[in-house]
């Protein structure tokens, strides 16, 4: 599997479905679930996924900066199973004052569905589909 993490970064966590990797300071999710994925699969990569973000590095006192989510090679709509858990990814971010970015696609509907997730944070989240902005962002935050 071609993940495209770089040679700089540090690899975390490796799914079939996503890679966890880090790039200084900063945790990069890069999904790569495919268009027609199985509801339930996706569910459960997505449980995996936002359960080590939550356990590793949005934590209070971790060394790590933030969390940038690139959802780009994502569903262009998630279930609400996985919806709830992006919900309540994004509040622990803010709880914990950690950084959390999402790097979006094109869709419409997944800009709007973490458009409105990002407004239990505003804070501490930003959703943007510039990796530019999302890297700069994590050094702004707070």
């Amino acid at each position: 599997m071609d993940s495209g993490v770089g040679a700089t970064s540090v690899v975390l966590l490796q799914h079939d479905l996503f890679v966890i990797f880090a790039v200084g300071r900063v945790v990069w999710c890069r999904l790569l679930m495919p268009a027609h994925l199985a509801p339930a699969t996706g569910a459960a990569a997505g449980k995996s996924m936002l359960g080590y973000l939550a356990n590793n590095v949005l934590v209070r006192r971790s060394s790590w900066l933030g969390v940038i989510v690139d959802v780009r090679r994502g569903p262009s709509v998630v279930g609400p199973v996985t919806l709830e858990g992006i919900e309540k990814t994004f509040t622990l971010a803010g709880e914990v004052r950690k950084p959390l970015a999402a790097l979006v696609g094109s869709s419409a509907t997944q800009r709007e569905q973490f458009g409105n997730v990002q407004r239990k944070a505003p804070r501490f989240t930003l959703v943007t589909d510039d990796p530019a902005v999302a890297v700069d962002w994590m050094t702004r935050a707070g």
